[in-house]
């Protein structure tokens, strides 16, 4: 019977690192096309005191590629002078904790038919992107991904930020200020994105 809670808690972790959960938010009063340009935030001391296994350079430049990746397949270029939106990012790390019984829910012993729970801790790892208007400060845009860290090796890290970041962006729409990218005739086709 232990062998299968193991077996159950195996799989029941794995299932949920596997799986990315997504959600936005945004401001209805902006129109979310209606901008051409974008930059990145500077860093504020709320990033440097924070853990440096997750607030890293090799992240940060991870991150920062997915989501440039996403915008500018939509149209949006990057610019540090007088860019219409400003983006940046979070990393929050919690313990939490699933219940979960039994593999068929029940085992006998002194008392008949008596329900067994296990608790199950993991790392849950939560990616939020904010896009912020510069000239007020106001949040304009918010989305977040959620995943379980703890089945994650390195080697799995780059790609997981990229599918969260492209779920994140799956819905935001293309610029209509968007100015026509010019193609280095140079490149192979198979090359260009």
């Amino acid at each position: 019977m232990k062998f299968l809670s193991i077996i159950f808690s195996s799989i029941l972790l794995s299932a949920c690192a596997a799986d990315i959960m997504v959600y936005s938010d945004r401001d209805p009063a902006y129109d979310l096309s209606n901008f051409g340009t974008f930059d990145w935030a500077e860093k504020t001391d709320v990033e440097n005191g924070k853990n440096p296994l997750y607030y890293s350079d090799l992240n940060d430049r991870r991150i920062k590629a997915a989501v440039e990746k996403e915008l500018f397949s939509r149209g949006y270029t990057r610019t540090t002078k007088n860019p219409d939106r400003v983006i940046h990012y979070h990393i929050v790390v919690e313990e939490e904790s699933v219940l979960a019984p039994e593999p068929y829910g029940y085992f006998y012993g002194p008392y008949w038919m008596r329900a067994r729970l296990h608790v199950h801790t993991y790392r849950e790892g939560t990616l939020i992107i904010d896009m912020l208007d510069p000239q007020t400060k106001n949040l304009v845009w918010r989305s977040w991904a959620t995943a379980a860290l703890d089945m994650i090796t390195e080697n799995e890290v780059e790609p997981i930020i990229y599918r969260a970041v492209a779920k994140m962006f799956k819905e935001f729409p293309h610029s209509s200020q968007s100015i026509p990218a010019v193609v280095d005739a140079s490149k192979d086709p198979q090359d260009r994105d």
